[in-house]
């Protein structure tokens, strides 16, 4: 494609002032000296020096995470790599497993080979984006088929399509230690549709839908929540992925057991990566208990909220940006003699309790900057 567009050059306008942009950075980074030097051997020479792998990490708790790298022939099933796994001694009797498959060309061993062609793809679009807002053309007009997910407009594609995360979660499997049993179904990307919101807004009757990066929106999306909670009795958990103050994709989530619950957040924390999202906004309900003087004295929770007496039922809505701030804010639900839900006063906490929640988004940010993305 560079070479097509140098080729060219004098046809396309401000050629060396888009170009050179691309030229100076993207095409200077790993995962894109490694796509043209692979295209020259694929061609000239020899196919990619594939080696397969798969990563498997045990997940105790938030806190209490481990990974391995194992080696497995590659044309072994992940099922398989499951069964063999159950069967191996030394695993801990709690908790769940994931196991990843990994594709990695000899040549970028820092990168899953999934990975680096949608990092080549995203650099390659913004490079062709760059060029038609050059000419003063909105919309590529050569006429040809598109997948659904790739249309003419090209949008900019700070992170890979829906196609590629999708491609990358069905590589991964996970299932509960102490029974075997597969936990599949742990959470779902929503299409945002401009036409749903505007119709929920009307629903509810919300004044204004709350702009601005995840921190800003707090309070607004807490007036939201408690609007649809005192309506439908019930809130479900979304988790959304901003880009400044850009909405990227909205996540829902669905738990019945706190193992799923956590491999939701993980399953999160890959969608932050797969869409280069710098800030998340959760809001659902959850329980909450206070904690005992013991619970004090030893830093901890001896006891979830969950499994409490004197537990409470709030909506939450918390948010963490990339650059370390974060806002948490709780309203306490109570309920009537029909069930019907009434929210109190709108607090802001510090228990950093629910934060843990993110640990898994947070630990993604840190990886993402020690590979440079």
């Amino acid at each position: 494609m560079t070479s097509l567009l140098l080729k060219h050059k004098s046809n396309l306008p401000k050629f060396q002032d888009w170009f050179s942009e691309y030229d100076d950075q993207a095409a200077k980074t790993d995962v894109m000296r490694w796509a043209k030097k692979s295209r020259n051997r694929i061609v000239h020479e020899s196919d990619l020096d594939l080696n397969s792998s798969c990563h498997v990490t045990w997940i105790g708790n938030w806190h209490n995470r481990q990974e391995v790298k194992a080696t497995f022939p590659p044309r072994m099933s992940v099922s398989e790599i499951i069964e063999a796994i159950k069967n191996s001694r030394g695993m801990p009797p709690f908790g769940t497993i994931t196991i990843r498959r990994r594709w990695v060309d000899g040549a970028l061993n820092a990168w899953e080979v999934l990975d680096a062609a949608a990092a080549c793809y995203m650099h390659l679009n913004d490079l062709l984006r760059a060029g038609h807002l050059a000419a003063g053309v909105p919309r590529c007009d050569v006429e040809g088929s598109y997948e659904e997910c790739v249309d003419s407009s090209l949008t900019d594609a700070s992170g890979k399509l829906n196609c590629m995360h999708t491609a990358q979660s069905e590589l991964a499997s996970h299932f509960s230690v102490p029974d075997g049993v597969i936990l599949d179904g742990v959470s779902e990307e929503l299409e945002i549709d401009e036409a749903k919101i505007q119709a929920s807004i009307e629903r509810y009757k919300i004044p204004e839908f709350p702009d601005g990066d995840a921190i800003a929106r707090v309070p607004g999306m807490m007036a939201v929540a408690r609007k649809v909670m005192e309506r439908d009795g019930e809130h479900g958990t979304f988790a959304f992925c901003f880009k400044g103050e850009s909405l990227l994709t909205i996540q829902a989530m669905r738990f019945d057991s706190q193992r799923v619950k956590i491999l939701s957040f993980e399953r999160l924390a890959d969608l932050v990566e797969s869409t280069r999202a710098d800030g998340v906004l959760v809001i659902g309900e959850m329980w909450m208990a206070l904690q005992t003087d013991r619970e004090k004295e030893l830093g901890t929770v001896l006891f979830p909220a969950r499994d409490r007496l004197d537990r409470m039922e709030v909506l939450s809505v918390f948010a963490v940006t990339r650059d370390g701030r974060q806002a948490e804010t709780v309203c306490f639900v109570e309920r009537g003699s029909s069930g019907e839900a009434r929210c109190g006063e709108i607090s802001g906490i510090d228990s950093g309790g629910v934060m843990n929640t993110l640990i898994p988004v947070r630990r993604k940010w840190k990886e993402m900057e020690s590979r440079g993305l």
